[in-house]
């Protein structure tokens, strides 16, 4: 059995380093990870109410041992292309601690759009959902309704890749477990060896199987190889005036982000 206070989500957001923060964070021996590292379960209402499908069954905790049980799926955090997930949440009777990671949104925005642009139904770069992505602020007010201010770590994408032993640091502290220093390997392997959509389907295999490797490890490793095959290798890059766009947007909030939350938008380009 889980406490409700001992599940600790990575919200978001996409493309800011999540995967990489978990990678170091599922090393801690009081950490117990998820099955898969988005499950993305408060997505759908119907995962949630389906029959003998509960959150806690993703975890193989052992309260002997753990202290935080982690998982990271970055879809909590797209409202409201993605919405409801914080009334699931508090309606399935967590009290979750929340980790964010802010990246400098027009880098986030890039990113997020040259990860997906060859999907069948790709979006334009100054899409309102890549925009929305990162619009921190509205993100996190949806939680805020719902959840103590005490409950949420911010965390600096551009910390995380410079210092990503200072940001250890405030995660343990947040989550309440011993510091564990980062051995050396860690920072010199690729946290994603897969593809987004890819880990989401075996994210909901798993969820709908019960089955903690419902594919053969060699059947995934040419799945991933085939998936880098197809990956775009050219890169999008916001013109002047796609950034002159995105910051009239996000000006309003990103002004709140920085009254309410102390985050330093400067740093990005806003007043």
């Amino acid at each position: 059995m889980i406490a409700e206070d001992a599940f600790a989500m990575i919200i978001g957001a996409m493309k800011s380093g999540t995967t990489t923060l978990y990678a170091y964070l599922y090393r801690h021996h009081q950490i117990c990870p998820c099955r898969v590292k988005e499950p993305d379960f408060f997505l759908d209402q119907r995962a949630v109410d389906s029959t003998g499908s509960r959150y806690e069954d993703l975890w193989e905790f052992d309260d002997s041992v753990h202290r935080i049980a982690l998982e990271a799926s970055t879809g909590y955090t797209k409202y409201p292309l993605m919405s409801g997930v914080p009334e699931r949440i508090a309606d399935y009777g967590l009290r979750p601690k929340f980790i964010y990671i802010l990246r400098d949104p027009f880098e986030r925005i890039e990113s997020h759009y040259n990860s997906t642009r060859r999907a069948a139904h790709r979006r334009p770069i100054l899409h309102e959902h890549l925009i929305n992505t990162s619009n921190y602020y509205m993100q996190l007010e949806r939680y805020r309704r719902l959840f103590r201010k005490d409950r949420f770590l911010l965390l600096d994408f551009k910390q995380l890749k410079e210092n990503p032993e200072h940001v250890m640091e405030k995660a343990c502290r947040f989550l309440e477990v011993d510091y564990f220093q980062l051995p050396e390997r860690a920072l010199h392997e690729n946290p994603t060896p897969y593809h987004s959509g890819a880990q989401r389907f075996y994210g909901r295999l798993i969820q709908r199987t019960g089955l903690r490797n419902p594919l053969p490890g060699r059947i995934k490793r040419i799945a991933r190889k085939i998936l880098g095959l197809v990956l775009p290798s050219r890169k999008r890059f916001l013109t002047p005036e796609e950034r002159e766009i995105i910051r009239k947007r996000l000006g309003p909030d990103m002004k709140r982000l920085r009254k309410e939350y102390g985050v330093d938008v400067r740093q990005w380009g806003f007043s």
